[in-house]
């Protein structure tokens, strides 16, 4: 049997979905407490006492349920960084910025979030969250991470 040429015809196109998540109880309480009271809180593992940020429902360490909530920070040292030289689509920030692995004081875990192209932002700084004045109940309510006054 010979192999029939086929001919394909292609279709560039875009196809977008509108769509609604429930963040849940645990990232709902964390989202809740950085709109509402503008802290930052961390899970607590009913099994190892680790302590998640952002919290999420299961210890990853032991596999354990979180049982309290522990408010952090506000301060954290900058664990690694990498800057951003050019803006690409979805940039959080307008370019220059650099993206921190940040741990906050009493918080076993790391966070990722942002901060301003600024010298100072190096691995051991510390620094704080400078919070937006008017919050809606995300992760950007963080507008981002600043070197700490000393």
């Amino acid at each position: 049997m010979e192999n029939a040429s086929e001919e394909h015809e292609f279709l560039d196109s875009e196809i977008r979905c509108s769509y609604a998540w429930s963040t849940g109880e645990i990232v709902g309480g964390f989202l809740e407490a950085l709109r509402d009271r503008g802290v930052i809180l961390g899970a607590e593992c009913g099994g190892c006492g680790s302590v998640f940020v952002p919290p999420q429902s299961y210890c990853e360490q032991c596999g354990g349920a979180m049982k309290d909530w522990r408010e952090v920070g506000p301060r954290g040292v900058v664990l690694s960084w990498a800057r951003v030289p050019e803006q690409f689509e979805g940039a959080p920030l307008e370019a220059p910025f650099r993206y921190v692995l940040v741990r906050l004081a009493g918080a076993d875990t790391s966070m990722l979030h942002v901060t301003p192209d600024d010298e100072r932002v190096k691995t051991g700084v510390t620094v704080v969250p400078e919070f937006k004045e008017r919050r809606t109940g995300a992760i950007t309510d963080i507008r981002w991470f600043v070197p700490e006054e000393q």
